[in-house]
């Protein structure tokens, strides 16, 4: 026998390799799907508010959108409502159409209601601007659309204040500023605001007079004016004194600047505000039962 040990040498033949199908792009293309979905998701929910995040936060716990439910989070009036559409949206009610509507009529009434408040804005600086005596009152007469309105403020000056000392008698070019702006005020079917102010410069603290008594004469003041500029007498809301609590000049109480008449032109939604504090069911509840009452026969 030979002492040599045999060399077995194994040679693996390579075979070519299969084809890897298109599976891998269904997937790559259902998560690209997936991804575009999501990006788009985040897109809208960019552009929507508060009370439209509530809504959709709704739908999706509970899809019914019972208004009886204890886990809602906003009223619904449009439960129960069936859909008119061919199509089952799984869950998705029309879109109330009165609603749209409606939406477009307050805009519209809205855009309106800005262009007369900028209308009349023109109209005062016009009168201003068509008289000597009433053009160097420019600097002191601050005219500008507020969200309650247009808002006109007549400022008092170290020169040339618009009331006399401590009291409620406007100087002539300031009766006659507010006439004016009365003249072109009673084209309006707003309602009006009116409010005197005061700095922080005050009575001696035993008096029985002071700046509460003194803007509210003012005001009162400013208002006969008005209504000598052709104002109507029912147009005005409210003719209040606010003292020194809202100054024109916050750093400094005692700028003369923050003596001043605030005349508002009052838009529908801050008639409704000023309505809604005016008003007091219980007090007209109560009169009601006042009057049925067996006492009062």
């Amino acid at each position: 026998m030979s002492d040599e040990q045999s060399i077995i040498i194994k040679r693996v033949k390579k075979a070519g390799h299969c084809a890897h199908g298109g599976a891998w792009k269904i997937a790559f293309a259902d998560f690209m799907t997936a991804a575009m979905a999501f990006f788009l998701m985040l897109w809208v929910l960019g552009g929507v508010n508060d009370e439209e995040m509530k809504a959709m936060a709704e739908y999706f716990r509970d899809p019914t959108v019972i208004e009886s439910s204890p886990n809602v989070l906003i009223e619904s009036k449009e439960a129960g409502r069936t859909s008119d559409s061919m199509i089952d949206m799984g869950g998705f009610k029309d879109t109330p159409k009165s609603s749209q509507d409606d939406d477009t009529d307050g805009e519209s009434e809205k855009k309106k209601e800005v262009q007369h408040m900028l209308e009349l804005k023109k109209q005062i600086e016009e009168k201003i601007a068509e008289n000597e005596v009433l053009k160097q009152l420019k600097n002191q007469l601050k005219i500008e659309i507020t969200p309650n309105g247009l808002q006109v403020q007549v400022l008092d000056d170290r020169k040339r204040p618009m009331f006399g000392s401590g009291v409620d008698l406007p100087k002539d070019y300031a009766s006659k500023l507010l006439e004016e702006v009365g003249v072109v005020l009673s084209k309006t079917t707003n309602k009006i605001s009116i409010a005197g102010h005061t700095d922080s410069s005050g009575y001696s603290a035993s008096a029985d007079y002071t700046n509460w008594e003194l803007s509210a004469d003012r005001a009162n003041a400013a208002r006969r004016l008005l209504l000598k500029g052709g104002v109507n007498s029912k147009k005005i809301a409210q003719a209040v004194g606010l003292s020194d609590t809202v100054p024109f000049d916050k750093e400094n109480p005692y700028n003369p600047r923050n003596r001043r008449i605030s005349i508002i032109v009052l838009n529908k939604d801050a008639q409704q505000r000023l309505k809604s504090l005016s008003h007091a069911s219980g007090v007209e509840d109560l009169s009601k039962q006042l009057t049925n009452s067996p006492l009062q026969h």
